[in-house]
């Protein structure tokens, strides 16, 4: 190993372009280790069943598109019988390319071997579902602290980040309350200071259907949304990042119409907070750029470049993708504002 340090300059950064990020669910999990919480019972494994077939199929979960693609399912809590019932619950065909196992060897004892052994014989998997993570590990109760929780998920995140694939370890909470959802994680900070992401998954009421998904991380947005288990599957009962999508590019219609935009992010999100939609520039940066295609769909086109020491953009009208008349993007953002919640349309 060479024992100086590699460095780069920033410079040499902005040289390059900005590659989006390679989402395996839209806005939500992407290539390496996140990790989802949840207490006992509260329907964990069921939603991670349900983001498993989503993926195989390249359907959407919770609303969100999905990259297809073969999965690898670790249900290491839940025998055949029981994933097969559970399977026919919420689909009655098999898709290909979803790999399950009931057993693995813990972190540090062979697992790290087992799972690189699969992703090399199944090269086309890009998401892994761990559950749960307490079954892997080797450390528990007073034997837990910080050290040992960043090492067993640095290890897991090591092997995503290898593969570039998105691996995503279920695990519990802790009983007593927090005003912050995160601090519940069962564990030490260690765990998700390792994490990409962390989602936590919250009934305020067990006797209820209802549940409130909070999710962080490094690529995705801070968000919280409600969830409704019906007929044992999560549905986002509200859909607040669509409604925002769709007052965006509504405004930047009103905008574009007058003569395409060439300015900085800093400009532009100024004058979005005038009209009454807040993005701080960094931010309202990387959302135009992760969501290039669609605004394209919508007939906005945006370029990113840099000029002497700022990052410019430009966006401008243009014809929709699909080729129809009219005004671009008008009829996208209108349907966008007025789409039901995913739970009142028909399944």
């Amino acid at each position: 190993m060479n024992q100086n340090l590699n460095l780069y300059t920033m410079q040499t950064l902005f040289e390059q372009p900005v590659e989006p990020v390679d989402f395996i669910v839209e806005g939500l999990l992407a290539p390496g280790l996140y990790i989802l919480g949840g207490s006992p019972k509260v329907g964990k494994s069921w939603l991670a069943l349900q983001l498993c077939l989503a993926v195989c199929d390249g359907t959407a979960f919770l609303g969100r598109a999905t990259h297809q693609s073969e999965v690898l399912y670790l249900a290491l809590e839940d025998g055949p019988q029981r994933l097969h019932s559970r399977a026919l619950r919420l689909t009655q065909t098999a898709p290909s390319g979803l790999y399950l196992c009931g057993q693995a060897l813990p972190i540090g004892q062979g697992l790290e071997p087992q799972l690189e052994h699969t992703l090399d014989e199944h090269p086309d998997i890009r998401l892994v579902i761990l559950d749960t993570l307490q079954k892997v590990r080797c450390v528990s109760g007073s034997g837990m602290s910080y050290g040992s929780d960043y090492q067993d998920a640095a290890a897991l995140k090591s092997i995503a980040d290898r593969y570039h694939v998105c691996l995503l370890a279920i695990h519990h909470l802790r009983k007593l309350p927090d005003e912050d959802p995160f601090n519940r994680l069962s564990g030490t900070n260690g765990l998700t200071g390792a994490a990409d992401g962390t989602l936590i998954l919250v009934r305020p009421k067990r006797q209820e259907n209802v549940a409130v998904l909070t999710a962080t991380g490094r690529d995705i947005e801070d968000q919280e949304e409600t969830l409704e288990f019906d007929d044992c599957r999560w549905n986002r009962t509200t859909d607040p990042e669509q409604l925002q999508f769709g007052l965006l590019v509504m405004l930047l219609q009103k905008l574009l119409r007058q003569d395409a935009f060439q300015g900085t992010a800093t400009e532009l999100a100024d004058w979005l907070g005038k009209e009454g939609l807040l993005f701080g520039p960094a931010q309202l940066s990387r959302y135009l750029q992760s969501r290039g295609r669609q605004l394209a769909e919508a007939g906005i086109g945006l370029e990113v470049s840099r000029t002497n020491s700022k990052r410019s953009l430009r966006l401008w009208l243009g014809d929709r993708s699909d080729g129809c008349d009219g005004i671009p993007g008008e009829e996208i953002a209108a349907n966008m504002l007025s789409l039901p919640s995913p739970a009142s349309q028909a399944s």
